[in-house]
């Protein structure tokens, strides 16, 4: 094992047996003039991934290093956990069932923050590969990179538009706090995102590096929504409340749009009128933006889009 990698990539799995041995080799690929390390995190899982891990780790002494936790600690210590062990002055991330593709990934980023001190991380672009159905599509990303072959982004533009995943995250690793992870409930990637670019800007690359894996929901795609516009909705929620940042608002609020506009459409939620998730977000977004123009416009769309239902 090298004593001083320069790059940590941090691997958090649980039950990822099937796509282990692919994320592993995108990180083994990387061809690199400094020494990193990948640090697997195995929380246990009940499936055969230690079976999978070990004999590579058994063959990469010199990079991988290995945890497998006797009981399943959950993700927020498993995280904790992760940050400890990191060794060197950047961490990169690649969750066990995503992927690397780019062979000079960790290189061309260390490049750049090598060479720009007041930048604290770098991002890029991935694709997005539909387990289900076998299907690759593009990250949706084309409007914010168009013509261009790197986008700058801050804390206040992080509000408004993140040209990211995490498994293409580089970080300067003495930007991150591990207070965090006890000072939010539910700690996710998007906090230390958010506090990171307290202390600098970010970059990212008009270029894929990797893949990021999803399962195609069929016909429960629109609870699959919900769930994720939810989700987004309260970590901003939480980044408002934590630090009293009013600038969350303007991505609650969109969320709260997106969400109410799938609730008109999509056929897999109820008659509108019927619908009372939709209301309580109606309502929701009206208490955070007092725009009665847009309550009364909402209301009324929820009665007209019930009669074409019915």
């Amino acid at each position: 094992m090298e004593n001083n990698p320069l790059v940590s990539v941090i691997m958090l799995t649980y039950n990822h047996a099937p796509y282990l041995k692919q994320a592993i080799e995108g990180v083994l690929m990387q061809k690199t003039d400094f020494p990193f390390e990948l640090i697997i995190f195995n929380d246990n899982s009940p499936d055969n991934s230690d079976e999978i891990i070990k004999p590579l780790a058994e063959k990469n002494p010199k990079i991988i290093r290995y945890f497998k936790h006797e009981k399943n600690i959950g993700f927020e210590e498993n995280q904790r956990f992760a940050f400890q062990q990191c060794k060197g002055k950047y961490i990169a991330y690649c969750e066990g069932d995503d992927y690397w593709t780019d062979e000079k990934k960790l290189q061309f980023q260390v490049d750049f923050l090598e060479q720009h001190p007041d930048f604290v991380m770098t991002t890029a672009r991935t694709f997005a590969y539909k387990q289900n159905t076998g299907k690759t599509s593009e990250d949706g990303k084309d409007e914010i990179f168009r013509g261009k072959d790197w986008v700058d982004y801050t804390q206040e533009s992080f509000f408004k538009e993140r040209p990211t995943q995490t498994l293409t995250y580089l970080i300067r690793r003495d930007v991150i706090d591990l207070k965090w992870i006890d000072i939010y409930p539910d700690y996710r990637d998007l906090y230390y995102f958010y506090h990171a670019l307290e202390f600098g800007k970010g970059r990212a690359f008009n270029r894929i590096v990797g893949v990021y894996r999803l399962h195609d929901g069929g016909v429960f795609s629109a609870l699959d929504i919900e769930k994720q516009l939810n989700t987004s909705i309260n970590l901003f929620k939480n980044i408002k409340k934590v630090n009293n940042d009013s600038r969350a608002d303007f991505q609650i609020i969109k969320d709260y749009d997106t969400l109410i506009n799938k609730y008109y459409y999509m056929k897999e939620f109820p008659v509108p009128v019927r619908n009372r998730k939709l209301f309580e977000k109606i309502f929701a977004r009206y208490s955070i933006s007092s725009n009665f123009q847009i309550l009364v416009k909402q209301l009324l769309k929820t009665i007209k889009y019930s009669i074409k239902k019915v």
